[in-house]
């Protein structure tokens, strides 16, 4: 249960990142 949390919050992350970079 832990590890889908933490994947799911990484592929998140993967996702919002790169957009927060373009935005900035």
């Amino acid at each position: 249960m832990m590890a889908t949390i933490v994947f799911f919050s990484l592929k998140i992350l993967v996702i919002v990142v790169p957009l927060l970079i373009a935005v900035a």
